[in-house]
């Protein structure tokens, strides 16, 4: 699980296609002391594996059905890439749930800058309308954001200072593909709508 709260933004060093994967390699973070063999790591928003590390870079690998679903196949070495490592028990949630499984991706339809702040205006897929929700959590590019407004077909979010400085989401422009996971919550409560009550026993039972 992960929270959305960026710790690192590195470049990608290296890309290799396999038959059924590929490998990235990416400069590991001087504060990622503690990652080893098997650690998960939520790059872009993607919970993958370590395979291999050393004192500058760690590799891991992201199937190929992963790859249809996300951006990673659009990756380009020096990308910056949103490091999250997992949230540890204890730790403050300071965004919200995730899992680090992408559901789509979206495009950039907009950038626009209101007083201090810059808003993303995003493609919204018909499958996540009902995922959604003003005032909602969302995850993009693993950046946990508040959907500021939304319609039929797009969602908007504002991005505050810290957030432009400490992610990638500020080198985005018009047209790029993100990286989107819905609130795991909303899954839940739509996959259940009409089957079983949302109770508070049911929802500790979930993990919330």
């Amino acid at each position: 699980m992960f929270t959305g709260i960026i710790e690192a933004l590195e470049p990608l060093i290296s890309r290799r296609n396999q038959a059924d994967s590929m490998l990235f390699t990416i400069k590991r973070p001087s504060g990622f002391t503690d990652i080893k063999v098997g650690s998960s790591i939520a790059c872009n928003g993607i919970c993958l594996t370590v395979l291999s590390f050393d004192t500058s870079a760690f590799t891991v690998q992201v199937m190929n059905e992963t790859v249809k679903k996300s951006t990673a196949g659009m990756w380009k070495e020096g990308d910056q890439i949103n490091l999250e490592r997992a949230l540890r028990l204890g730790d403050r949630l300071d965004g919200h749930w995730l899992q680090g499984h992408i559901d789509t991706t979206s495009k950039v339809l907009s950038i626009s800058k209101i007083k201090d702040a810059v808003y993303l205006k995003l493609e919204l897929p018909s499958d996540g309308k009902p995922l959604v929700v003003t005032q909602g959590s969302i995850a993009i590019n693993g950046v946990s954001l508040t959907i500021a407004e939304l319609s039929s077909s797009s969602l908007s979010v504002a991005l505050i200072g810290h957030t432009l400085e400490n992610t990638n989401l500020a080198k985005l422009t018009n047209s790029d593909r993100i990286n989107l996971e819905y609130d795991v919550l909303g899954k839940y409560i739509l996959q259940m709508k009409g089957k079983q009550a949302i109770t508070k026993e049911w929802l500790f039972e979930k993990g919330f």
